[in-house]
């Protein structure tokens, strides 16, 4: 009961009742009083519940923000996506850089040693040739 009211207050309020509205409609009074306070604790019960829910939207969309920015800030994407760019990276300098297994030039043929690069040693396979031979005339 309410903290203002005692035994005394209420015996009173009934006795009050019966005198004014009398004993023949005092139980219709009590049942439209109940009803009545009825439908305030069922307004005050929504309205309550309107509160709670719109706390709960508003932590709920709180959590959605700490969602996303723990998305954002998840180091494992960061590192995929540092991983596919080293990959990109890799294949355009791989079609940068010609194929091993590309076309080499033809070697010349025995008898074109005109032909062969100056790099080459023609002039020392000419010499291990003629060794073989001064070594023949020394024996």
């Amino acid at each position: 009961m309410n903290p203002g009211f005692g035994a005394a207050e209420l015996i009173i309020i009934v006795i009050l009742a019966l005198v004014v509205v009398g004993p023949k409609d005092l139980p219709l009074m009590m049942r439209k009083a109940g009803r009545f306070i009825g439908q305030m604790r069922a307004m005050a019960r929504d309205f309550q519940n309107s509160f709670d829910e719109l706390g709960r939207e508003a932590e709920l969309a709180e959590l959605k923000k700490e969602v996303e920015a723990l998305k954002k800030a998840n180091p494992v994407s960061e590192v995929t996506e540092e991983l596919r760019a080293a990959e990109a990276d890799l294949k355009r300098s791989a079609l940068d850089k010609p194929h091993p297994r590309a076309a080499k030039p033809a070697k010349p043929a025995l008898g074109d040693e005109a032909m062969l690069p100056l790099d080459t040693d023609a002039s020392e396979t000419s010499k291990a040739d003629a060794e073989p031979s001064a070594t023949r005339k020394d024996a």
